[in-house]
This record gives C-alpha cells, sequence and structure tokens, in this order.
C-alpha cells in the first residue's frame, strides 16, 4: 500500500512540474451554471439500458453528479450513497466489512444485497451470498462521473438481486480532461488519485487508479457492549484502536475503438473486522480482491436499430485470518472464492415515432465457488470446513426480457415488460471434520439444488405528460432474489429440509415529477411493497435437539411517501431537501403485532451549495436516519424441561431483541472549495465530516450479535485536498 501511495504522489507533482503550457481548462465550479431545465430532461440509460429523459422512466430516479460530489466533499462511495434519498447506512463490521444499506423500510442482514450495483453497466456481484460488497467495488470519489440510482423493483432488465432497484456508478465519461490528486486528514486518513482521459475520433479512453485508507473507528467496546468475555484474551479496557483500519486500491480502465469497447476493474481492500468477537492484537483482516474485465460492440445501424453485445470475466476473492486469541497456534482463517463469466445482447428497437422496443438475452456461469473455513479455536468440536460447488458442476442463469413504450397520445404513454428467468438446479458439496473425543470425525454429503423452475417477472406502467414540464407516473412491478449458494449450504446439512425458493416482492407506486417555476422542481412517490418468501433464520426442535434453518417464512409489506424538492434561487446557489415518511409492518405468522427491524419511519436529507465568490464554493450535505429495533429472537425451548412444549408462535411471543434501539441521529458535513488558487486548473478543498460530532450508533445485527449496545460509526474528521485538472 505505502509503494502504490509513494508512486500516486509522485504521479501528482509529475503532473504538477509538466502543466506549464497546458490548455486551460474550464474552471470546475463553473458547473453551477447547469439550470433546472437541464434537470428536467436530464437522459439516463440505466433504467432500460438505452438513453431516455427521466420524464420518459417509469421508476423514481436519483441522479448524484461529478458536481454534487465535488461541491459536499464526500470521500467514500458509502458516504455518497448514505446522502441518497431513501438509502440509510448500517456497518456491523463483519468479515466484508459489510456496509449495507437499507432502502424504502427494507434492511437484509450481511452484505449490500437488495440492489444490482455496477460499474460502467457492469455487475459488481459477488456469488457465495450473491451481494455487492462496497469493499470489493471500491470505486474512488474522484473516479465518478455520475451515479444513476433506479429505485424500485427492477428484476426485468437485471434480474435477480434487482429487488429495491439498481445502482450504476459511471467513471468512464471521456472529456479530454485529466486529474491528480491527493489528500490527508485526521484519524490517518489519505487519498491519492490520478485519472486520464482523452481519445480522437475513433479511439476513447479513460484511466482511474486510485489509494486511500482510514484508521476506521476508535471507540471502547464497552460502548458497544457490557458483556466482555474473559475468553476473548483482550487487554483491559480494549478498544477498537487499530483492529477496523482499512486500506483500498482501485483502479478501471476503458477503452473504445470505432464501435467496440473493452472494460478492466481490479480493487483491493485489506481492513479489519470483527468475526464472533474482536480479535487479538491487531485483529481479524479481510484481504478482497476482485476483477472484473468485460469485452463488447455496440453499434446503431440505424435510426430505428441499435444492438450491443457484451461478455465479461469476474473473478472474487476474500481471505479472513482470524485472532481470535493471543495463542497463535490457534489462529485460523476464512477463505471464500469464485469465478464467473456472463454474455449478453441487448436490440433496441424504434419501429416508429411512438414506439420503441427493447429485447435481450442474459446468460452467466459460475464456475468455481467456495468456502474453505480452518479455524479450531471457534468450537469445542468443530476443526475445518470445505464447501461449494461439487466437483465438476456449475452454476448457471439464462434469461430472457423485453421492454416495450407506446406514446398512446402526445400525453398519455404505456409501458409495459417482461422477464423470464432460470437457473437450473446444481449440487453443492459439505465435508466438516469434527474432534468431539479427540479422534477426528468426517461428515461429507453431495446434495441438489432443486428449485430450476423459470420464473415469469412483470413490470407496466402508464405515464401521463401533463405538460412539457409535469409528469405522473403510475407503475407496478415484480422482482426476485434467488437463494445463494451460502444459504443453499442447509440442503446437504439437513437434507430432509424443505430447499428455498426465490424471495419476491411487488410494488406499487405513483410518481409525480415537476418543474415547479424556473427555481424549483418537485418529485414526489407514493409507494407500497409487497414481500414475500424472504429468507429468515428459524429456530426448530427437532429430536430433542434444537436447530437453526433458513427458510423462506418473511413476509413484510411497507407503505411510504418521498418528497423531494430542488431549489435553485440564484445562480450562484442551489439547495435541496427530501423528507421520507415510511411504515413498515412485519406479516410473518407470529410476528404481526412486533414491530419490524431495521426500518425507520422518518428520514430527511439536505444539500446547501453557494458560491461565495468567483473561486470559492461553500457545501453543506446532512441527513436524519430515525430510530431502528433490532432483530427480535424467538425463544428457546428448555431441553431440561420436559414439559416445556411451547409451540413455535409461543417461542416467538416469549422471545426478546437481540440489542437496543438504534436512537434516530443527524449527520452534518461541510466542505469549502477552492478553484484557481496557486496556479490555472489547481484545486483545493477543506472537507468536514459529522461537524457537530454527533454520536451515529448503527442498530445490533443478526450477523454481529455480540454487540447489544450497536455498534458506531465515524465521529468528526478532517481531510485537506489539493489536485490539478489538465
Amino acid at each position: 500500500m505505502q509503494k502504490v501511495l509513494s508512486r500516486l504522489i509522485a504521479l501528482l507533482f509529475i503532473l504538477l512540474w509538466s502543466h506549464t503550457g497546458m490548455a486551460q481548462q474550464q474552471d470546475s465550479i463553473l458547473l453551477l451554471d447547469y439550470t433546472l431545465d437541464d434537470l428536467m430532461n436530464l437522459r439516463v440509460e440505466s433504467a432500460a439500458k438505452r438513453s431516455e429523459t427521466i420524464a420518459d422512466v417509469p421508476a423514481s430516479i436519483v441522479v448524484i453528479s461529478r458536481q454534487d460530489i465535488e461541491n459536499y466533499g464526500w470521500q467514500t462511495l458509502e458516504e455518497v450513497l448514505s446522502n441518497v434519498p431513501g438509502m440509510y447506512h448500517i456497518n456491523d463490521y463483519l468479515w466484508f466489512g459489510a456496509d449495507n444499506f437499507g432502502i424504502r423500510g427494507f434492511f437484509s442482514s450481511g452484505s449490500f444485497s437488495t440492489m444490482v450495483v455496477m460499474v460502467n453497466g457492469v455487475s459488481q456481484r459477488e456469488d457465495w451470498y450473491n451481494s455487492f460488497p462496497l469493499s470489493k467495488i471500491n470505486v474512488a470519489v474522484e473516479a465518478i462521473d455520475r451515479i444513476e440510482v433506479i429505485r424500485g423493483p427492477m428484476s426485468v432488465v437485471y434480474g435477480s438481486n434487482a429487488f429495491l432497484g439498481a445502482i450504476n456508478i459511471i467513471t468512464n465519461q471521456t472529456d479530454d480532461e485529466s486529474l491528480a490528486a491527493i489528500a490527508a486528514g485526521s484519524n490517518g486518513n489519505y487519498r491519492a488519485y490520478g485519472r486520464v482521459s482523452g481519445g480522437s475520433d475513433k479511439l476513447k479512453f479513460s484511466i482511474n487508479l486510485a489509494g486511500y485508507g482510514s484508521n476506521g473507528i476508535n471507540q471502547p467496546y464497552s460502548k458497544m457492549t457490557d458483556d466482555i468475555h474473559d475468553g476473548w484474551n483482550l487487554p483491559a479496557n480494549p478498544t477498537s484502536s487499530g483492529q477496523l483500519e482499512y486500506h483500498r486500491i482501485y483502479l478501471d480502465a476503458w477503452f473504445s475503438i470505432d464501435n467496440f469497447y473493452f472494460g478492466f476493474l481490479q480493487s483491493h481492500s485489506k481492513r479489519g473486522v470483527i468475526d464472533y468477537y474482536p480479535g487479538f492484537d491487531d485483529g481479524h483482516v479481510a484481504n478482497i480482491q476482485a476483477t472484473s474485465s468485460v469485452f463488447g460492440y455496440k453499434r446503431s445501424f440505424s435510426k430505428e436499430i441499435e444492438a450491443k453485445a457484451e461478455v465479461g470475466y469476474y473473478s472474487f476473492r476474500n481471505l479472513l485470518d482470524y485472532k481470535h486469541n493471543s495463542d497463535t497456534t490457534a489462529y485460523g482463517f476464512n477463505d471464500i472464492f469464485s469465478d464467473a463469466l456472463d454474455a449478453e445482447l441487448n436490440i433496441n428497437l424504434n419501429p416508429t415515432s411512438k414506439w420503441d422496443v427493447t429485447f435481450g438475452a442474459y446468460y452467466r456461469r459460475v464456475m468455481r465457488d467456495k468456502l474453505v473455513v480452518d479455524a479450531p479455536n471457534l468450537s469445542d468440536d468443530y476443526v475445518n470446513l470445505d464447501a461449494g460447488l461439487a466437483r465438476g458442476h456449475t452454476i448457471q442463469t439464462w434469461a430472457a426480457f423485453f421492454q416495450t413504450s407506446y406514446a398512446l397520445t402526445d400525453r398519455f404513454s404505456l409501458f409495459a415488460g417482461a422477464r423470464v428467468e432460470q437457473t437450473p438446479g446444481y449440487e453443492i458439496s459439505y465435508s466438516v471434520r469434527f474432534d468431539p473425543s479427540g479422534t477426528y470425525n468426517y461428515l461429507s454429503r453431495v446434495g441438489e439444488y432443486m428449485y430450476g423452475d423459470p420464473y415469469i417477472i412483470p413490470r407496466a406502467a402508464l405515464l401521463y405528460h401533463i405538460s412539457s414540464k409535469h409528469h405522473l407516473k403510475f407503475m407496478y412491478g415484480r422482482a426476485i432474489k434467488q437463494a445463494s449458494i451460502g444459504e443453499n449450504m442447509d440442503i446437504v446439512r439437513y437434507p430432509d429440509r424443505e430447499q428455498l425458493k426465490p424471495a419476491n416482492m411487488q410494488t406499487l407506486e405513483v410518481n409525480y415529477y415537476s418543474m415547479l417555476s424556473n427555481r424549483s422542481v418537485l418529485n414526489v412517490s407514493l409507494f407500497q411493497n409487497f414481500a414475500n418468501n424472504l429468507i429468515s433464520r428459524t429456530n426448530q426442535m427437532e429430536n430433542g435437539v434444537m436447530r437453526l434453518y433458513n427458510t423462506n417464512s418473511g413476509k413484510l409489506t411497507t407503505l411510504g411517501l418521498e418528497t423531494s424538492i430542488q431549489l435553485k434561487p440564484t445562480q450562484n446557489f442551489s439547495s435541496s431537501l427530501s423528507v421520507i415518511l415510511q411504515h413498515s409492518n412485519n406479516r410473518q405468522e407470529g410476528y404481526e403485532d412486533i414491530a419490524l427491524e431495521y426500518a425507520p419511519s422518518f428520514l430527511a436529507y439536505g444539500t446547501l451549495s453557494y458560491l461565495l465568490v468567483k473561486r470559492v464554493s461553500v457545501g453543506l450535505s446532512g441527513y436524519y436516519v430515525g430510530a431502528m429495533e433490532t432483530y427480535w429472537r424467538p425463544d428457546t425451548r428448555d431441553a431440561s424441561n420436559a414439559n416445556d412444549n411451547r409451540n413455535p408462535i409461543q417461542l416467538i411471543a416469549d422471545g426478546s431483541r437481540i440489542g437496543q434501539q438504534a436512537p434516530g441521529y443527524f449527520l452534518l458535513n461541510t466542505n469549502v472549495r477552492f478553484n484557481n488558487i496557486f496556479h490555472e486548473n489547481v484545486y483545493c478543498s477543506l472537507y468536514l465530516h459529522n461537524l457537530l460530532n454527533t454520536e451515529v450508533r448503527y442498530p445490533t445485527t443478526r450477523s454481529n450479535d455480540i454487540f447489544e449496545k450497536g455498534t458506531l460509526g465515524h465521529s468528526r474528521y478532517l481531510m485537506l485536498s489539493i489536485g490539478i485538472h489538465f
């Protein structure tokens, strides 16, 4: 990491010295010259894999621009997404370094898995949990040209995992402008970044390289739990100091020649995590590596026909080194690794000026997907585990979809789409070694995932263009979320249990998008989500033994109202305010009267950007996240009491929360940016995260339930950045 950082710093100084004589570029702060009318006519591609204006897209959309990131100074992708209306951050510091997000009242423990996350349209999924860990994606904020957040079920376009929408992070817009920057701040925060972008009529390219990191949070573990065990072998008054550091490297390169293009992404994270309980000394360290590469061809054959074909290869590994106590002979590891490839074909047709159609075909093949664990100190009996795809087997997914829209009149448009998707059965191997009596025993099984039927996923909408500046959208959609191989381990652990089916969600939504005046834009969404077959962990007694299973027992509904307004009263001033009211109910049997976990009922977001003088701007951004309950854990039968015959509903009623309620909090950030200082096109920014030093307390999750008080977010820190555009 130090070598990479030193090279990036050297690159910056080379660029600074070589800048003399370079063509002067437009002052970046002049991007404030955009108008709200431009915003109304903004075009996006992520919603339908074709370019459309926001008014014509049957979805609720949030766009984060490079200008937003520069104005408000956000330092990481996690910070950017935390400022997206409706999204709220929870970090339990588990093995992927689980920065996870809830959205629209729904949160799933573990790594982020309820929205598809892409970089330049390329999926960043890992295949063990079918999730999108941000510590795998690692995009540096300086590399981001824009982020398109599509809210609502997007499975017709993106298949499984687009449960609550899709996020496309765009870094490859070639504008013949390059950048080099460094930053340093309190709490060990550092950044170094370089970008080269340009080309000719035929060749275009962009390359982004970054290294950044932080000391993480430094808090006494006593602020997170009252139950610090002697068996953890931690020092007196233990803290997280030095145990939750992270260091990240990110590289992407994109090239296009005529109609061909090639993209490559490489990321590496080294970060401290907490697994089962805090580690000894510098703690447990997760080394996360990921590679994505795509090759494609895109061509417009005429005004009526456009086609795009793409193939990709993906590799992922998360190697977690355990240090569960000071005895080095007891150190262990947890290793997840996978390899996959995919291919996709999209055809866009415009038969008439009123009618357009998109066809798509998709195929993905997971060639390797394994979990290897060696952690003998975690159990008196357990020694090691080898599980994953059985030898000679792969996980294959194929899908085909279409979307079409037709303008009935100048004001009314109909939209419809459907996807058929299938993941045929595959075999899972499971080998575990026990040593309960001093003699090694082995358990080895192979099981087959059987729910491989095709699934049909529909979507429909009616768009009413009241006028050129007022639009009303009535939308319906369904989405599915396939059980991952990690969740399907019960097939071989407990072969007599019913296998998992895909979870599903359907959404009804009305969206009003309007330019109220030349100075204000309003966006209002009223939505209701119905989720069923959610994968839940359930305790059940069998033959006198309490076992923990994954089941399709989860059900919930959410009714929400999202209101956002963007204001630009003068050329030098812009602001936004979003308020979200939502109410989620747990509809699972036995939980109807128990408040749903991880579902705040009130959220608010605000930004303010002001150009003080020609070269100096001030940005404020903040958000409020309401109070959240933690998971309700059912009670278990008392095996020593022969008269304990409580049924599962009674066990639920006798249960309790795994942690305390997380209080609501308000977090405020500020950024001051100076442009064209010292030299043309040199900028400097001063960013203060958590200006009020608010205590951010995330609720306890099922993934890390040792912290009954909840885990903590970053306290106040300062960052000073300097960079040059050339």
